[in-house]
């Protein structure tokens, strides 16, 4: 497949005609080349084969080792009761899909940048952790739990826009007597969907035996316009859309937040996103136990110790662990190359690949843009983008724009490497049709992550299904472990894992 057709793919077309308004580019500025800059851990993952025939370099005996430098991996680490651990990242800066870029000493998200609101909803043992990285404090007089850093609150009136087609308006899902159905029907699961996804309830799990679609095309009237809506809203968080996910997992997209109930929330979002959580749980560790370029290609049981091989991709060496116990917080497709064993706990999973682009800007006025500005168009792989003016003050303006492709073309995420420039070029078209102004020559130059495996899609029966998480010294943590990808059920799957070795 060629890089034009893998872009047509889900009934949408990347490529947007110019701006309607914008002003004419002079030659010079069409000509001008874009630094392009492309961020993937493809490569190194790849090196497995290389890693097997080096020499074992070094063994070290540790209690634990845990797979993975991301949300789960460092809440597993935070977790654990000895700090006689090892943290192995593959790539070069921890975070994984919750990674973040540097640009002139500034922070910007290179992954999930969810809004973190409502801590009243998420569960004990989360709180507890939040509460132990300085996150959030208990107010004694309103009896709720706070978010501490308040600058990084989003204004309310500055929180989101939606451009539809060619027009602006408030919210993705317009005001109409549907969505006035769509609320009453789905308010009788008021209070019933907290975080982390663990605790819904049993009497719940119906909902995850259909798709989301299916359940709406029940009890609504429901049309194509209405639907284009909740699809663009389910691929925004769940990676796919409402004919892919469960019933389940899109009445918990819409019942987990107040968004629709006239409420005003405080809103957390710090401009590199979910990288904020990995700053503060890296604050708590030991930086000597935390260790990048590793790259972990096997697992292999040994009496009463994990043997694991790991490649120093930095050094080029191979080293051994002998662990009593191991964390597996990777994605677990790797399962099947490095402990095939444990792979059909999690063979069902289908992730979503990702691109984010961060683009950076020369100083310039645009109007009318919010935090978040939310894009639906008939291309439905480009989400839309956020503003970094709405979180930084004195600094350049970066807009992050976000692209969710369908899972069976992950592996086009490649092409992307060698060749990324008609993605950028469309992706400042699709802008500037946004602001009604050409932004091309105000662009510095771009910085893309490519994920190829994101999230895991919470299709039917997968957040159901009985899946083996602890076993023999192995725990599994991750969003891919069973849980909805959010920040939230990735930091309670850490602990949860590391509570649960010490339980065995």
């Amino acid at each position: 497949m060629d890089r034009r057709s893998f872009l047509k793919v889900g009934g949408g077309l990347i490529f947007l005609a110019a701006c309607r308004n914008s002003t004419p580019q002079k030659e010079w500025e069409k000509s001008r080349k874009i630094p392009i800059f492309v961020d993937s851990n493809r490569k190194v993952g790849h090196q497995v084969r290389t890693a097997i025939s080096l020499p074992v370099s070094s063994t070290e005996t540790i209690d634990t080792l845990i797979v993975g430098g991301g949300i789960a991996g460092l809440a597993a680490a935070c977790s654990l009761p000895s700090d006689n651990y090892v943290v192995c990242e593959l790539d070069t800066n921890f975070g994984g899909t919750s990674g973040a870029i540097s640009i002139n000493n500034q922070l910007y998200s290179q992954g999930a940048h969810y809004d973190l609101a409502y801590p009243n909803h998420y569960g004990k043992d989360g709180l507890e952790l939040l509460q132990k990285l300085n996150i959030i404090d208990f107010n004694a007089k309103s009896k709720l739990w706070e978010f501490k850093d308040k600058e990084y609150l989003i204004p309310a009136g500055l929180e989101e826009a939606c451009y539809y087609n060619g027009n602006k308006r408030e919210s993705v899902l317009e005001n109409t007597e549907l969505r006035q159905n769509f609320v009453a029907l789905l308010k009788e699961y008021e209070g019933q969907f907290t975080l982390p996804s663990t605790l819904i309830s049993k009497e719940l799990h119906h909902l995850d035996q259909l798709t989301f679609y299916d359940y709406l095309n029940k009890y609504l009237p429901i049309d194509d316009k209405f639907m284009e809506s909740i699809d663009y809203q389910m691929l925004d968080d769940w990676g796919g859309t409402s004919t892919q996910v469960s019933a389940l997992a899109g009445i918990h997209y819409y019942k987990s937040r107040p968004y629709y109930d006239g409420k005003e929330i405080e809103l957390l979002s710090p401009p590199q996103g979910n990288f904020y959580f990995i700053q503060k749980m890296m604050q708590q560790l030991n930086p000597n136990q935390l260790k990048s370029n590793h790259l972990v290609f096997g697992l292999i049981k040994e009496k009463d110790h994990w043997l694991v091989d790991v490649y120093d991709n930095e050094n080029s060496t191979r080293k051994q662990y002998k662990a009593n116990q191991v964390i597996y917080a990777g994605q677990k497709h790797a399962l099947k190359y490095i402990h095939p064993e444990s792979y059909a706990s999690f063979s069902d999973i289908q992730y979503a690949p990702w691109v984010v682009m961060n683009i950076e800007m020369e100083e310039c006025s645009l109007k009318d843009s919010k935090w978040q500005n939310d894009f639906l168009s008939p291309d439905n792989t480009f989400l839309g983008f956020v503003d970094s003016t709405i979180q930084t003050k004195n600094q350049p303006r970066v807009l992050t724009a976000y692209f969710c492709f369908p899972e069976v073309h992950h592996y086009q995420i490649e092409n992307l490497e060698e060749d990324a420039n008609e993605l950028v070029e469309e992706t400042i078209e699709k802008i500037s049709q946004y602001y009604d102004e050409n932004i091309r020559p105000f662009v510095k130059q771009v910085h893309i992550k490519l994920m190829g495996h994101a999230m895991p899609i919470p299709s039917p029966n997968y957040i159901t299904k009985e899946r083996t998480l602890v076993k023999d010294g192995l725990a599994f943590a991750g969003v891919d472990s069973g849980r909805f990808p959010l920040m939230f059920d990735a930091m309670d799957s850490g602990i949860q894992a590391a509570k649960a070795l010490f339980d065995e």
